[in-house]
């Protein structure tokens, strides 16, 4: 009874963390996002579940995308602005701004396990230099 129990608890986790969720948009609607010499090319929203044990991960959203690991403490400030400067490069910026990052957590209904999360968000912006540069280098590498 207590292995059926258990079992259940840990699939129960598994399947309530949820991964490591990495959001990001190009549109905003028509506004002047950004700086005024600066142009916004993504805002990006980046979240990293895990449950602990007396502080210790037991699981935790993994540094991809859509993945989670086992026993590893991946909710580290490194972890998140790697990500999201991984994010805002693939979505042509050059800079960030506005960036925030917040630790949130929650205990749950079984003894010593809390739930933590990591929220990290960002607008990624590109200068108009930058932009022609980019556009000049894409354009040299067309046969």
């Amino acid at each position: 009874m207590k292995k059926t129990i258990l079992s259940l608890a840990a699939a129960a986790g598994i399947i309530l963390t949820g991964c490591t969720s990495i959001e990001a948009t190009q549109n905003f609607n028509g506004l002047a996002c950004g700086t005024p010499t600066e142009k916004a090319t993504c805002q990006i929203l980046i979240q990293i579940p895990g449950y602990y044990f007396l502080g210790l991960p037991i699981i935790t959203g993994d540094l991809a995308d859509g993945k989670l690991t086992f026993f590893t403490y991946t909710q580290t400030t490194d972890n998140a602005v790697w990500m999201v400067t991984k994010e805002a490069k693939s979505k042509g910026a050059t800079r960030l701004i506005n960036q925030h990052i917040v630790m949130n957590e929650t205990f749950v209904p079984f003894p010593f396990i809390s739930k933590k999360t990591l929220i990290v968000s960002a607008t990624g912006v590109r200068s108009r230099n930058a932009a022609v540069r980019q556009a000049r280098d894409s354009y040299d590498r067309e046969p």
